[in-house]
């Protein structure tokens, strides 16, 4: 029998980012899970800005236990260029860290530009470095939001090229005039 996977306890609603098997072989942590790939994709592409899970106010029949009320907002300096081929590339390193059922239980995954307000609002207001920030009743910038879950926000340090790394020059070779 496939297993159906749920973003949340399906045990009361608790919210607590467990994804509940409904098949017989236990659980796993959705959270953990994209935490996880969070840092994969990061070490290959780049840091994200804003990586988090939320569910918007007029989410379907507001069912936490029903699959398809959690979206992914990402916001990441690479995700800009190309968006669609990067939205696209997100999403199929997405599936190959965290299983496609998994990634189906989400509503959507949301690019967002670096410098939409709401993300300067976010990065001010929830800074998360890296860890889980939850946030319940709130309203972002007009965006109401039921519950999230911050991994990320962050502004993504400069990644150094090896090219363009300075190098200390010998002591020995330095010209003086005389």
């Amino acid at each position: 029998m496939p297993r159906c996977y749920s973003l949340v306890d399906s045990t009361g609603g608790s919210g607590n980012g467990k994804v509940r098997s409904k098949a017989p072989g236990g659980s796993v942590n959705i959270t953990r899970a994209l935490r996880l790939a969070m840092h994969e994709i990061a070490k290959s592409k780049g840091d994200f800005t804003l990586f988090a899970l939320f569910m918007p106010a007029a989410a379907p029949l507001m069912r936490t236990d029903d699959p398809g009320t959690w979206d992914l907002v990402v916001s990441a300096p690479w995700l800009e260029r190309g968006r669609l081929k990067a939205h696209r590339e997100l999403v199929d390193l997405l599936a190959k860290l965290i299983g496609k059922r998994a990634l189906m239980q989400l509503s959507r995954v949301e690019p967002v530009a670096a410098d939409d307000p709401r993300i300067r609002f976010i990065l001010k207001g929830i800074p998360v470095e890296d860890g889980e920030q939850h946030i319940q009743n709130t309203d972002l910038m007009g965006m109401q939001i039921e519950r999230g879950i911050v991994f990320r926000a962050w502004k993504p340090r400069a990644r150094k090229s090896a090219s363009k790394e300075l190098h200390p020059v010998a002591a020995g070779l330095s010209r003086s005039r005389g």
